[in-house]
Order: C-alpha cells, then sequence, then structure tokens
C-alpha cells in the first residue's frame, strides 16, 4: 500500500485566509479556490478506487505554513501530487520541499520554465513556434497593435489579467503597472486547451477544450471555465497542434504528468502558444467526469508506478 497525498494550495489553507489576499481580486480568488476544490474533488474521486493507494487530501492546521505541514507529512508519504500555480514560485517550493518523495508532476527545469511567461514566449520562440509578441506601451500608444494583454510574469489562468484596447483602458492598467507583469500583442482567434500526459520524450493527448473567457467594462479578463471539442473539432485541431506539441515535449524534457497547453486558433488555421502550465488544470475536471478509463491511473502508469486496479 502506498500513501498518497493531494495537496492544493488554496483549499488547504482556507482555515488560514481570513481575507482576499494582495494582489488578487475577489472575484480571481473566488474562482481560483472553486477551481481549485473542483480539481482536488475530481482527482481524489478517481485516485480513492485505487486499491493500491491510501489517498489523503493535504489540510494544514491554523497558524500552520504549507512549508510547516509539508515538513510534517512528508515522511508518513510515498507519492505527493500538487495542485498549485506557479505564481510567486509556489509550484517550485513545493517541488523541492516534497524531498525528493515521489512528485507526480513536471521537474525543476520545466517548473522554473513555464513559471515565467516571458523566458517561456523567448523559449518557444527559439525553436520556431509561434506565440505572440512582447510590445511595449510606446508601440501601443503609436497603434502599431489594436489590442494587446497585460498580464503577471508568473501569472496563472486570468488572474490580475487585462485587456488593452483603448486609451481608458491604457490609462487605467498603467496606474496598475509594476515590474513583475508585461504586455503581449491580442491573437484574434479561439481560445483552446489541450491536456497532455507527458512521459519523458513522449506524450498522450488526453484532450483538447475549448476555454470561455470574457472581460468586464476595465478589460479585466475572467476564466469561465473549459468543454471538450467534439470529435470534428479534434481531429482538425489535433492535427494542427501535434508537430508544435511533440516539439515542446521533445525540449522540455521533464515537462511530466499532467500538462495544460493554451493556445489561440486563429481564422487561417495558424496556432499561436499562449502558455503552458506544468500541473493539473481545470481540464482534469472533465476528463474524470466523461472519461471512461480512469486519467490518474493513466498519469500513475507514466511515473511507472504500474498494475494499479
Amino acid at each position: 500500500m502506498l500513501n498518497l497525498l493531494i495537496f492544493e494550495s488554496i483549499t488547504a489553507n482556507l482555515k488560514n485566509i481570513k481575507k482576499t489576499p494582495k494582489l488578487l481580486s475577489q472575484k480571481d480568488f473566488m474562482s481560483m479556490k472553486m477551481q481549485g476544490k473542483a480539481m482536488v474533488d475530481a482527482l481524489y474521486s478517481d485516485l480513492k478506487h485505487i486499491k493500491q493507494l491510501n489517498t489523503t487530501i493535504g489540510k494544514q492546521r491554523f497558524g500552520e505554513t504549507a512549508l510547516d505541514f509539508f515538513s510534517e507529512t512528508i515522511s508518513k508519504i510515498d507519492l505527493v501530487w500538487v495542485i498549485a500555480p506557479e505564481s510567486d514560485g509556489e509550484l517550485e517550493r513545493f517541488h523541492i520541499a516534497s524531498k525528493k518523495k515521489l512528485w507526480i508532476g513536471s521537474g525543476l527545469q520545466a517548473i522554473r520554465l513555464a513559471s515565467n511567461k516571458l523566458e517561456t514566449k523567448k523559449y518557444l520562440k527559439s525553436l520556431g513556434i509561434n506565440t505572440p509578441d512582447e510590445i511595449t506601451f510606446k508601440s501601443l500608444r503609436k497603434k502599431n497593435y489594436t489590442k494587446a494583454v497585460y498580464k503577471p510574469i508568473d501569472g496563472a489562468g486570468t488572474t490580475d489579467t487585462y485587456i488593452i484596447e483603448n486609451e481608458k483602458n491604457i490609462f487605467n492598467t498603467l496606474s496598475k503597472k509594476r515590474s513583475c507583469f508585461f504586455l503581449e500583442e491580442w491573437v484574434e482567434g479561439t481560445a483552446y486547451s489541450v491536456s497532455l500526459n507527458c512521459k519523458l520524450s513522449n506524450f498522450e493527448i488526453l484532450s483538447i477544450n475549448k476555454q470561455y473567457i470574457t472581460s468586464n467594462h476595465l478589460g479585466k479578463l475572467f476564466y469561465g471555465g473549459v468543454k471538450p471539442v467534439e470529435t470534428k473539432m479534434f481531429k482538425k485541431l489535433y492535427e494542427n497542434i501535434l508537430p508544435i506539441i511533440s516539439l515542446i515535449v521533445a525540449n522540455i524534457t521533464d515537462l511530466r504528468g499532467f500538462i495544460g497547453i493554451d493556445f489561440i486558433l486563429k481564422e487561417n488555421s495558424q496556432i499561436s502558444i499562449i502558455e503552458i502550465n506544468p500541473r493539473l488544470t481545470c481540464s482534469y475536471v472533465g476528463l474524470s467526469k466523461y472519461n471512461k478509463n480512469n486519467t490518474a491511473v493513466k498519469i500513475l502508469n507514466s511515473f511507472e508506478i504500474n498494475n494499479l486496479v
């Protein structure tokens, strides 16, 4: 019997969160909390049926930090499955704190690269992969670009992310400008994500999903969920995205387990990669609900934890 710990950074710490964390809007925080709970519930639902695993969900005590929790708990477990954003180096710190227990997720190199959206962008461009250009406010004011996206370098999802398309938006966004933010061109098209199970330089496409993203009058973007695409659209997207994913996985060699890649399908059928998420994403919830095969078993098998039933 193997002891597996699921740890989700927000829902594990609700006893210690008395108000919305700094730099997060109330709506962003509530969205992250709901997404975190949905992912934990889906993952636990899949893992609890595996006879060879004793699965627990991590919960911090009042006044206890996440790292304190890990230090006390790590000696009692065999496998660690952390659900946490890349923001502020959080996922990286959890990886280090796992103290060489079997980490169900990507290695440190992939986490560090994907945690920095600018470095990810530069690396993808060096591979010849299309991704939005980084731009300046000066070029936007000169109308070299009609729209832009302003977001944190280490952000996750649509947290603290804005679309800029007029002078009012520029003024409002500049008032929030911080060194940890950057500006990139807006890519017209439809937003999708692809969910992968990665094992060294190999991978399996688990699902391709349409993303629902909205904005308010200030240009603030909000994540509205995902839905797996239908078979006809899946085949079209699969053919377009497959060579790009192959190139990414072949070069970022420690992408492991569940990976989410966000992209835009342009009207000319070209693909622009937005970011790489080296962790479980909300797409897992749909896979858990609708996939006849246990997705968690597939992922654990990619870490050579075999013969699970």
